[in-house]
């Protein structure tokens, strides 16, 4: 905590400063005052040592004369002969004829000089100031006070310093808090605010009142945030594009750090090889990349073919971009497979019409075999006619995505009857029942929905080796309407269900190509399910097969309905 607040560290450091100065301070000053304590009580016990000499140079009965001056000076008065025994005491008159004995102050003052000390007198004694002067011939006078006088006072001295002292260090300490905190009032708030532009928030307020540098500091750090929200927003904007770009390319991005770790997969890529790590197969273009060598090849990625290009991005890392070919070869196979069955059909017509033209301009022909040939010529002009229509109407349903059809309510069984007589009347033989009820209606057009029941009805009649034909519809709910063609022809074999809505798809059951048909039926059919809203699968019947379309059921006027749709009126919707 102390480490971490700028005002406490600032305060404690003024602490320890005024207590190491403060301290220092009074120490100075309670010796300097002792000193001068001392001196004057030396110059004070000199000069009536000096008085009290020159009174008893002059006087007679020093016993007697030691008591008044002691009485007068507040001193102990002891008068020392020449041969260093005492004269006279003012406190200790039996102390008279005895030697002076170890006496320095009074050695000093035998030399000439004032003699000074600070000992006791005797042992069990206090201690004494001592002063001693000489007179005389070697005569010497010594006053002595109790040092406990001088250590009563310094001891007051010090206490009363000690208790200034104290008083000073706390009102120092307060008012250094006081201004500490109004000087570190405006970094606290910069510091808070520059924590909350750390975290993302630009629009925060800074201290811009306060002056001096922190003025400064404060206005620069308001400049600061702005500029680094503008250049935050700025990148923010291109990260947000450059992400929608990369997400919205249909090829895959992959993008890999220094350490070789994926940074960035894009939604095309994660289907491929994931965002957990390198794939194994990319594993071998990232390294060179990596090394600054450029890489490309073709893989299989998890069953699909794949163009990869690895590419190093100066001291970033490497990027792969992934190019699904698996759509590609399959759309260049069916291309080939189309133009191979187009070529197929349109081959034996074109071949018959002109054989049989080369024959008739050759001449030579009689009438009956000429009108033979123009009727074989007029059958396959007839087949390829119906082929070129056949594929304008595949372009028109599944070419263009902006076309639409207007769908109304149409009775389903009118067009179920209809489609049976027509296919009776081709092929008289043929078992056809029809079970759907009168009133119900889909939501379709009239051409398009002949167009699809006429196919699936008269591809059951064809390929149900005679079998009857069961034409049923029932309603789902109350929003769809299945419609079911069944046979009991060979029906589907298993894994056909889908590609027998492919173009030219035929399957081979021997005679399918002597049965006529261009291969294009059930794709027209299907390319108009889808575009009346539905959707068209087959079924095995066990046997035969059983084709069945769902399609939106016209709203029964009891049922409710979607805002702004009726009955009455047609629904347009795209042709997909």
């Amino acid at each position: 905590m102390f480490r971490g607040s700028l005002r406490v560290r600032l305060l404690l450091a003024f602490v320890v400063l005024l207590v190491v100065v403060g301290a220092g301070t009074l120490i100075v000053i309670e010796r300097t005052l002792a000193d001068d304590l001392l001196s004057q009580l030396y110059a004070r016990l000199t000069v009536q040592a000096k008085a009290v000499s020159a009174w008893v140079a002059r006087g007679d009965h020093p016993d007697q004369l030691v008591k008044r001056l002691s009485t007068t000076t507040g001193t102990r008065v002891t008068v020392i002969g020449a041969d260093g025994n005492v004269i006279a005491d003012s406190a200790d008159p039996d102390a008279k004829g005895r030697p002076i004995g170890d006496a320095p102050e009074v050695a000093m003052a035998r030399a000439g000089d004032v003699g000074s000390a600070i000992r006791a007198l005797g042992e069990g004694d206090e201690r004494q100031y001592l002063v001693a002067v000489p007179f005389d011939d070697h005569e010497v006078v010594r006053l002595s006070v109790p040092l406990d006088d001088v250590l009563e006072t310094r001891a007051r001295m010090r206490n009363r310093l000690l208790a200034g002292g104290v008083a000073g260090f706390f009102g120092c300490v307060l008012l250094s808090f006081i201004f500490i905190r109004a000087l570190t009032r405006p970094l606290q708030s910069m510091t808070r605010a520059a924590q909350r532009l750390a975290r993302g928030e630009y629009d925060v307020p800074t201290p811009t009142t306060a002056g001096g540098e922190l003025g400064v500091l404060a206005r620069a750090m308001t400049n600061m945030a702005g500029e680094v929200k503008a250049r935050v927003g700025e990148l923010t904007q291109q990260r947000d594009l450059l992400q929608t770009v990369l997400g919205g390319l249909v090829e895959g991005v992959v993008v890999v750090d220094k350490g070789g770790a994926v940074a960035f997969v894009n939604d095309v890529a994660f289907g491929l090889v994931g965002d957990a790590e390198v794939h194994p197969a990319l594993r071998v273009l990232v390294e060179r990349a990596l090394a600054g060598d450029p890489a490309d090849a073709e893989l299989a990625i998890e069953n699909r073919t794949c163009r990869a290009s690895a590419r190093p991005l100066s001291d970033h890392g490497a990027i792969v971009v992934l190019y699904d070919l698996t759509q590609i070869r399959a759309l260049e196979g069916v291309r080939r497979e189309f133009l191979s069955n187009a070529a197929h059909e349109l081959r034996t017509p074109v071949t018959s019409i002109s054989g049989y033209a080369e024959t008739l301009l050759g001449g030579g022909v009689d009438a009956e075999t000429s009108k033979e040939f123009l009727e074989i010529i007029h059958r396959n002009a007839g087949r390829i006619t119906s082929l070129v229509a056949d594929l304008v109407m595949l372009d028109t349903l599944g070419g263009r995505a902006t076309a639409v059809n207007e769908r109304a309510p149409v009775l389903l069984a009118r067009v179920c009857l209809d489609a049976a007589r027509t296919a009776k009347g081709v092929v008289p033989a043929a078992q056809i029942a029809v079970d759907v009820p009168d009133d119900l209606a889909v939501l379709a057009t009239r051409d398009g929905l002949d167009h699809v029941v006429q196919n699936l009805v008269d591809n059951a009649v064809k390929y149900g080796g005679g079998s009857p034909v069961s034409v049923t519809a029932v309603r789902r709910g109350s929003r769809r309407v299945r419609l079911a063609i069944t046979d009991g022809g060979p029906g589907i074999p298993l894994g056909h269900e889908e590609r027998v809505f492919e173009r030219f798809y035929r399957l081979d059951y021997g005679r399918s190509r002597d049965v006529g048909g261009s291969g294009l039926g059930l794709a027209i059919v299907k390319s108009q399910v889808e575009a009346m809203g539905g959707r068209v699968w087959v079924e095995r019947a066990e046997p035969g097969a059983r084709f069945v379309v769902e399609l939106d059921a016209d709203v029964d006027p009891a049922t409710p309905v979607a805002v702004g749709a009726r009955k009455s009126q047609p629904v347009k919707i795209p042709i997909t």
